[in-house]
């Protein structure tokens, strides 16, 4: 199950020039699916990111019932699909509705609020490390990598970075 994905990545920003140029090649995506409930409900800013996709990459805008229910039906068990995130929150409820990924990466994410710096571009509180917590606890691997030619950075090292 799942095998048609490719990359499950958290990036507050979606599709953007380096999910295009370099995420999508890495995995050599034929198909980006972002899974965010308000935009599945706004046809605008949906056709936005779908547009901002490069020529020949099919961009799919779904809400998290609708990816689980295509995911449960076995829609994503063939194929070089990347799945985008907007938040660490979205990607918790869709494992909690029994969709669990083998690996979530953990892209753009911005300094708002009382976010820690765990690498730069990604920041997250403590909210966030109990969510990542939950995933990693029920099978899914957890890195942080901005882009591929840096270093992943594991939970582990995060949450000690956070203090915790």
């Amino acid at each position: 199950m799942l095998n048609g994905i490719k990359l499950v990545r958290v990036d507050f920003r979606l599709i953007h020039g380096q999910v295009v140029t370099k995420w999508s090649n890495t995995v050599t995506a034929k198909t980006i699916i972002v899974v965010n409930d308000e935009l599945s409900e706004d046809e605008f800013m949906a056709d936005i990111y779908v547009m901002a996709a490069p020529p020949g990459i099919k961009v799919e805008v779904l809400s998290i019932a609708s990816f689980v229910e295509q995911a449960n039906a076995g829609q994503y068990d063939g194929g070089n699909i990347l799945v985008l995130f907007k938040n660490i929150e979205d990607v918790r409820n869709t494992v909690e509705k029994g969709v669990v990924f083998a690996e979530v990466q953990i892209g753009g994410l911005g300094a708002a609020g009382n976010k820690t710096s765990v690498v730069k571009g990604i920041s997250i509180d403590r909210n966030d490390a109990d969510n990542l917590i939950y995933m990693k606890d029920r099978g899914v691997e957890v890195s942080f990598q901005v882009t591929p030619e840096e270093t992943k950075l594991s939970l582990d090292k995060a949450l000690k970075k956070l203090g915790g």
